[in-house]
């Protein structure tokens, strides 16, 4: 079976490491290529990271932000690997980043809000405005 080039799909030497069409460098894990009627179809690795990154920031917004943080991670990761990868998987890095990050942020402010507001009522002696009865 013919190897071929995953930038441009112009068939490779047997053993080349570089395309002497594109110059693109081969790396050693090559993806695997199969040709059917001379159109080329590359298989590319999936980017579990970006994946894992992006479900966990979703499922976070059922689960009150709590893993938020972990998806931010995960979607952190997932990015750098597709950074390494030709892009395998960006889409979905960023948009678990951005999730991860908004989850935080509320989150952050919900919890700050709260100490403030107790913070406050314990000068205020309990009072909330309410009648004594």
């Amino acid at each position: 079976m013919a190897k071929f080039c995953p930038e441009c799909g112009k068939e490779l030497k047997e053993n080349s490491n570089i395309c002497e069409n594109c110059g693109k460098r081969m790396e050693e894990k090559a993806n695997t290529n199969v040709s059917v009627n001379n159109t080329v179809y590359v298989q590319k690795k999936t980017n579990g990271f970006a994946i894992a990154g992006f479900v966990i920031s979703l499922v976070s917004i059922f689960c009150c932000g709590g893993t938020a943080w972990l998806g931010l991670v995960f979607s952190i990761i997932g990015l750098v690997n597709a950074n390494k990868s030709d892009g395998e998987g960006k889409g979905l890095a960023i948009a678990g980043i951005v999730i991860g990050a908004i989850l935080l942020l509320l989150l952050v402010a919900f919890y700050s809000l709260g100490f403030v507001t107790s913070f406050a009522e314990s000068f205020d002696g309990g009072y909330s405005g309410g009648y004594y009865y």
